[in-house]
């Protein structure tokens, strides 16, 4: 049986796995699924139409499943957000639910949310991504897998960005972050590859000067984006890096982030 703290509120119909904590001073809302092995460790509010997996930590003051800071949100009609396991919430996280009817916010798996960091409606978050304080995304913002947020960051909505990407301290973007690039500033564009995150994340030496290549060929060849993207699709060895390069480039609805500096060395 869940453990819950006298003080917490847990309405009927909520669904609490057998060893989920619930702190002091909790609030759980009737629709609300929580998964095995995740704590709530006090003065944290979980709502609406919200599913939590397993081993997450939810610190106080963090609030998932309110409906969304929209205006279109039409009251009574459901909303989802979907949590993975494993995720770290600290104080002051916030992630609400998605806009219209039946349609969803996703977080992944094993993600760090710093505090007062945010999650807006319709977002979709990959696994081991890392937000640091104050960042935050706007509604229907994508992030990939490994993706890292520096503190005092915010992304425009439907902005996405790629897997392995990282984003410096204070920036803000209104456009498109390929995956492996490092980017900074205020719309300052790509400044060199996530090197450090290649490396901590297992791509072999080969893989990274490949991506290396890469980025010189799209970014500092001074090349129109379209010739560019030729460019990295005949010159370049086709692996899955460069392949997936192509792919969100190919796929991008914003634009894709242009360089910071020519002439930046990878």
């Amino acid at each position: 049986m869940a453990k819950i703290h006298p003080s917490s509120v847990v309405e009927a119909g909520a669904v609490l796995a057998d060893d989920v904590e619930v702190g002091p001073l909790c609030y759980v809302g009737p629709n609300v699924k929580i998964g095995a092995g995740t704590k709530l460790i006090g003065q944290c509010r979980v709502d609406g139409y919200t599913e939590i997996g397993c081993g997450n930590i939810i610190y106080p003051f963090a609030s998932l499943g309110l409906p969304a800071q929209d205006v279109h949100v039409e009251e009574g009609k459901k909303t989802y957000l979907k949590v993975g396991d494993h995720n770290i919430f600290r104080e002051n996280f916030t992630a609400h639910t998605g806009t219209m009817p039946d349609t969803v916010t996703v977080i992944g798996n094993h993600c760090m949310f710093m505090a007062c960091t945010h999650v807006a409606h319709n977002c979709v978050v990959g696994d081991h991504v890392i937000m640091v304080n104050s960042s935050a995304l706007a509604g229907y913002c994508e992030v990939g897998d490994h993706a890292l947020i520096s503190g005092l960051s915010a992304m425009h909505q439907f902005c996405r960005i790629g897997r392995f990407a990282i984003i410096s301290g204070g920036s803000v973007f209104s456009q498109d972050i390929p995956p492996f690039m490092m980017a900074e500033g205020r719309n300052g564009g790509v400044k060199m590859i996530n090197l450090v995150g290649l490396k901590r994340g297992g791509f072999s030496d080969e893989a990274i000067r490949v991506i290396r290549d890469l980025y010189k060929l799209y970014y500092l060849r001074g090349l129109s984006p379209r010739n560019a993207l030729d460019a990295v699709k005949t010159q370049l060895p086709q692996t899955d890096e460069v392949k997936e390069f192509i792919a969100f480039c190919e796929s991008s609805k914003r634009g894709v982030l242009p360089p910071r500096i020519a002439g930046k060395r990878a």
